[in-house]
């Protein structure tokens, strides 16, 4: 009988870790879609695309600026998109995704690229950052918290 107890635990302790193992390569897939519609949103000029994948309690940290909301940002887009003058592009590279219950972390290398149509190259702004993800009651991850910080550009 000790031994069947144990087969019976062993099996079960098996079945719990393949559960948990195996969604979060699901999850990860899920954050990367969102982290792309993002990027999409923005570089397409799309506004409230480019700003769905915030929650609603989204804070970003940045050294030496105000602490930005939802808002803040959608605002800031916005201005920058209505400009017919001005191409922003948004490029990022994750490094590292952790995902842990519904929160996660994301490692990430973005390129921000500002070209006004009377110039003949785009100013570039290079960042690395956190981003703190939550996964939503409908099953989506959302931006709950930022922090990125300027990196010069490698060699």
């Amino acid at each position: 009988m000790k031994l069947n107890t144990k087969h019976l635990i062993l099996f079960f302790s098996f079945l719990i870790s393949y559960n948990i193992v195996s969604a979060q390569p699901d999850d990860v897939i899920a954050i990367k879609n969102e982290l792309n519609k993002w990027m999409k949103a923005y570089n397409q000029k799309d506004l409230n695309n480019s700003v769905s994948i915030f929650a609603e309690n989204y804070i970003g940290f940045y050294a030496g600026h105000p602490d930005q909301t939802g808002n803040s940002i959608k605002e800031q887009n916005d201005e920058v998109f209505k400009n017919k003058y001005l191409k922003a592009t948004l490029s990022m590279e994750v490094t590292e995704i952790e995902v842990g219950g519904d929160l996660a972390y994301v490692s990430i290398k973005q390129k921000w690229a500002f070209k006004p149509s009377i110039a003949n190259t785009a100013q570039i702004a290079l960042e690395k950052g956190i981003l703190i993800m939550k996964k939503q009651s409908d099953g989506k991850w959302k931006i709950i918290r930022s922090s990125t910080f300027p990196v010069s550009a490698q060699k």
